[in-house]
C-alpha cells in the first residue's frame, strides 16, 4: 500500500474514532428494521431476513459532518456483501427512494450504506448544512462509509457494490474505474447516471451558460444555484475527468443502466452512452412522465417495484 493511501486509511480510522467518541451526544442510533419482514423467512433459495437500521455522522477533514444510515440483515451467517449507495445533485440520503431500496437488500441479505453528501456544521441531524459539496468530498464521504462499515461490521470486502443516481453515477463511476479507496468493486447500478463529458453542462444550461457560471465562481469563490454553493473546484472536477474514458478499467464485471425516454435533466442518450462505456453492461429503458425521479419515491407505483426488484435481483446475481 502507498504511503500515501496508509495515511488515508488512518485518518478515517481516526475519524470513526472521534464520531464513536460524540456517540452519547449526537446519537449513534439503532433503529427497528424496515417493517415489512415480521420474522426471517425462506423461499426455495432465498431468504428474506428482518433488518437493522443504525444512522451515525462521520466527521470529514474540514470539520463537518456526514448523516449517514445503514441498513443490514439481521443474524446473518458469515460476512455481509455491501452495496454502498449514492444520491445526486441537491439530493439526500432519502432521495429516490434511497431508504427503500436500501430495506429491500438488507432484506435479501446485503448490507447498504448511503449518506447525505450536504455536510452538517454539527454531528446533529436539525444542524445547519453547509450547502457546500462536491465530487471528490462525495467519493470520499463513500469510502469512509465504506470503511466504517469495514470496521465495524462483518462485511465481504470480496462483495462490494454501488448504486448511484444522477450525479451520483458519475461519482460511482469514477470509483469503480479506479478502484477508489483500494476497492475491488464487483458490480454497479446506476440510475440516470451523468457521467458523460457534457451531462452536467447540458444540466446547467449549455457551454455559455456553464462558462459563465466558472466565471462567476471563481470571481467569488463560490456561483449558488439551486440552493448549493458552486466552486471553482466544483466545475474542475467535472472537467479533468470523465468517467466514460475510463470504463475499460471496470474490465467485465457487470453494470446495469436505468433510463427514461422523459428525462430531460439526464437524458436516455446520456445514459446509454455511460453504459456503452463498459463492456458488460444492460440497460433498462422505461417510459415515465416523473422525468428525473422514475418514480422511484412514489408509496404506490408499479414501476418502482419492477425497477427496485431488477436493482435487487442484479445484486443477488452479481454479488
Amino acid at each position: 500500500m502507498k504511503s500515501s493511501e496508509k495515511n488515508s486509511v488512518k485518518h478515517i480510522h481516526r475519524a470513526v474514532v472521534f464520531m464513536l467518541a460524540v456517540t452519547l451526544a449526537a446519537g449513534l442510533i439503532f433503529m427497528p428494521g424496515c417493517g415489512n419482514v415480521p420474522d426471517a423467512a425462506e423461499y426455495g433459495t432465498d431468504i428474506t431476513y428482518r433488518t437493522v437500521t443504525e444512522e451515525f455522522f462521520l466527521d470529514r477533514e474540514d470539520g463537518t459532518y456526514t448523516l449517514t444510515e445503514a441498513v443490514y440483515p439481521k443474524d446473518y451467517d458469515g460476512s455481509m456483501p455491501l452495496v454502498a449507495i449514492a444520491h445526486g445533485f441537491k439530493g439526500t440520503l432519502n432521495s429516490g427512494g434511497a431508504r427503500e431500496l436500501s430495506c429491500k437488500l438488507a432484506e435479501a441479505g446485503y448490507a447498504a450504506v448511503r449518506m447525505d453528501f450536504n455536510p452538517r456544521t454539527q454531528p446533529e441531524k436539525d444542524a445547519p448544512k453547509t450547502n457546500l459539496y462536491d465530487l471528490e468530498s462525495m467519493k470520499a464521504d463513500m469510502i469512509r462509509a465504506i470503511n466504517y462499515m469495514i470496521e465495524h461490521h462483518s462485511i465481504d470486502t470480496d462483495r462490494l457494490g454501488l448504486y448511484a443516481r444522477s450525479m451520483g453515477g458519475r461519482v460511482a463511476m469514477t470509483m469503480a474505474n479506479e478502484e477508489s479507496g483500494d476497492f475491488d468493486f464487483k458490480a454497479m447500478a446506476l440510475v440516470a447516471p451523468a457521467g458523460t463529458d457534457n451531462a452536467m453542462v447540458y444540466y446547467m444550461g449549455g457551454d455559455e451558460s456553464w462558462e459563465e457560471m466558472k466565471k462567476t465562481a471563481r470571481a467569488n469563490g463560490f456561483i449558488e444555484h439551486q440552493g448549493l454553493n458552486l466552486t471553482p473546484e466544483w466545475f474542475e472536477q467535472f472537467d479533468d475527468y470523465n468517467p466514460c474514458d475510463f470504463g475499460y478499467k471496470f474490465g467485465d464485471k457487470p453494470v446495469l443502466v436505468i433510463c427514461n425516454t422523459l428525462d430531460y435533466v439526464v437524458t436516455d442518450e446520456t445514459s446509454r452512452k455511460c453504459a456503452a462505456a463498459y463492456k458488460n453492461s444492460r440497460v433498462i429503458e422505461v417510459t415515465t412522465d416523473n422525468y428525473h425521479g422514475y418514480e422511484m419515491s412514489y408509496e404506490k407505483s408499479d414501476l418502482k417495484d419492477y425497477l427496485m426488484s431488477e436493482i435487487t435481483d442484479f445484486f443477488r446475481e452479481n454479488l
